[in-house]
């Protein structure tokens, strides 16, 4: 299958919208997601990372080695990587982790989680680079249609930050 590149630019989305967006992905075949948690020593990122443990832990499949947005060097885009099933439950802790919507940056405090990816079918389907402000959502010529049918926003190429 061809697919074309669509980017998303967190301006653009209310924490709804996004989470509207993430439906729709799940729509489209979307089964698994990754997202990291960041914290200023492992402790903090613990007591961050717990309450969404407690709901994703179910669902976890463990590591595989999937694509990534971004890492130490160019090799480090395809690595291992803490993966869990997208579903409901899943998706209701993504909203407690983000609460500011799916591709928002919050870095607060002395914790927080950052670059979800969804995945399909073990590729890259929604890539979102937190800090960078933005997002990749990889999808067919007929996906593409349907996206913006939809009604959400996007751009061919990556938006300008600032």
């Amino acid at each position: 299958m061809s697919l074309v590149k669509r980017y998303l630019a967190p301006a653009d989305y209310s924490a709804e919208e996004s989470w509207r967006l993430v439906e729709w992905c799940r729509d489209i075949g979307a089964d698994e997601f990754t997202i990291d948690c960041v914290g200023s020593d492992a402790r903090a990122e613990a007591v961050v990372r717990q309450p969404f443990e407690k709901i994703a832990h179910p669902f976890s499949r463990g590591e595989e080695t999937r694509e990534r947005m971004s890492g130490a060097t160019a090799d480090d885009l395809t690595r291992r990587t803490r993966l869990w099933e997208l579903n409901p439950d899943t998706v209701g802790a993504l909203q407690q982790a983000l609460p500011n919507g799916l591709l928002a940056y919050d870095p607060e405090g002395q914790g927080w989680f950052e670059d979800p990816i969804l995945y399909r079918e073990g590729d890259l389907l929604l890539g979102v680079l937190s800090h960078e402000a933005f997002a990749v959502l990889r999808i067919s010529v007929l996906e593409s249609v349907r996206f913006e049918a939809a009604g959400f926003p996007s751009h061919d190429s990556l938006p300008r930050v600032g």
